[in-house]
């Protein structure tokens, strides 16, 4: 009995061993070296190169929709770190960040007309405000006569989409309803609510960007008349 448990004592290492994949001793050593780093300490910047911010590039517009001047933004962010932490040329940087945008353009990983129709239908059918639609295009870099070229062209979307009856209707007040829907405000509440609560959906409107006049509307409109304005959301 005594060798038999002297026996299995032996193996234990082994088999400790081959269940981390066959090496222990540098399981543990990784994890020692862990240890040691401090996680507060802040990682090391990469260095720039253009083949690094063309593969940032890549990278991000895989996982997210942007703009030229979004992707510009955060490629300088890059560059400003790898200037001071290793003396990168600011003038090369330039032309390689520029080289890069032209590129990723050109192949149509980035186009500002797309992105920015995309991202107005996303916020409308969200109930955002046209003005407040504007606003955040312009945050994102978007030239301000492409903006007006979106927002027109978002009206004649919704004006398309919208039941022959509405057909005219300012899609403000469609995206008030969208977000009166989306929040439960007004006629989207229990009957018993809406006179206890009118005054807070008004003001809940009112810091959406929408006027008194289209918030009254909606907050005391008619949920059959809504659901026919909702058309011109769900419709784009």
């Amino acid at each position: 009995m005594k060798e038999s448990h002297e026996n299995r004592s032996d193996l234990a290492p082994d088999s400790k061993a081959e269940k981390f994949g066959g090496n222990a001793s540098f399981s543990r050593k990784s994890a020692a070296k862990g240890k040691d780093r401090d996680p507060r300490e802040p990682k090391k910047p990469r260095r720039v190169t253009r083949d690094y911010l063309m593969n940032y590039a890549t990278w991000y517009l895989e996982r997210f929709a942007a703009s030229r001047a979004r992707l510009e933004k955060l490629m300088r962010g890059k560059i400003r770190l790898s200037i001071a932490e290793y003396g990168t040329d600011p003038q090369e940087a330039e032309e390689w960040m520029k080289s890069v945008l032209n590129t990723c353009e050109n192949a149509g990983f980035i186009n500002d007309t797309t992105y920015a129709k995309g991202r107005a239908r996303s916020l409308l059918r969200k109930g955002k405000a046209m003005r407040v639609i504007a606003a955040d295009l312009n945050a994102r870099g978007i030239a301000s006569h492409m903006i007006d070229d979106t927002i027109t062209d978002l009206r004649q979307e919704a004006d398309q989409a919208a039941y022959e009856d509405i057909r005219g209707t300012d899609p403000n007040l469609a995206a008030a309803a969208a977000y009166a829907r989306r929040r439960r405000l007004g006629p989207f509440r229990r009957p018993d609510q809406r006179d206890e609560k009118r005054d807070k959906d008004l003001a809940a409107l009112a810091r959406q960007g929408f006027g008194y006049d289209t918030a009254t509307r909606i907050i005391d409109g008619d949920l059959d008349h809504l659901n026919d304005l909702l058309s011109m959301i769900d419709g784009i």
